[in-house]
């Protein structure tokens, strides 16, 4: 009996990776240039200054990264790096994309109280999010506007902007038809 769970769970966890591995495909995940050797460069740097082993896995994590044009969240990333056949563990991959977060590289989100989801800071600087609670689709947007109100609201309470994030939760115009709605 537990032998028998133990290769159902085993079987459930390659489908799931292979799932996720096709949709990352199909998708168009695969990114556009992003200068891998300038993120390292950045990381080593902040790795080097704050102290902390300079490891290969954490490089790697990086690199698998910039490989993706999504938000994805840390087990999205696990499974996707563990789909490739490279064996990093979720310890590994959640201290690195801490990390990177830490430095600047990755930006961190919290859609709808789900678990943390993760972006390049350099892919798109300063935009913002449209979120679907049913369908959970996230578009990025970017409107000039903002920079004024977020320039203005800073400059009425003396504050600095650094940078900003805006997430405005709704529905898509037609749920049933929606394309994301699964």
């Amino acid at each position: 009996m537990v032998i028998l769970k133990i290769v159902y769970i085993d079987r459930l966890l390659e489908y799931i990776r292979l799932q996720l591995s096709c949709f990352m495909l199909i998708s168009g995940i695969m990114a556009g240039p992003v200068s891998i050797d300038q993120l390292k460069k950045e990381f080593a740097d902040f790795l080097k200054q704050k102290m902390y082993r300079n490891t290969q896995e954490r490089f790697l994590v990086l690199e698998q990264i910039a490989l993706l044009d999504r938000h994805f969240s840390a087990d999205e990333l696990y499974i996707y790096i563990n789909a490739k056949g490279t064996r990093i563990s979720r310890a590994t991959i959640y201290s690195t994309l801490d990390l990177l977060t830490k430095c600047g590289i990755l930006m961190k989100h919290r859609f709808q109280g789900e678990s943390a989801h993760f972006e390049l800071s350099s892919r798109k600087p300063n935009h913002d999010h449209l979120i679907c609670v049913e369908c959970g689709h996230i578009i990025e947007f970017n409107v000039e506007q903002m920079n004024s109100i977020e320039n203005e609201v800073c400059s009425q309470f003396d504050f600095t902007p650094m940078k900003h994030s805006l997430q405005i939760f709704g529905v898509c115009k037609d749920i049933n038809t929606c394309q994301y709605n699964k």
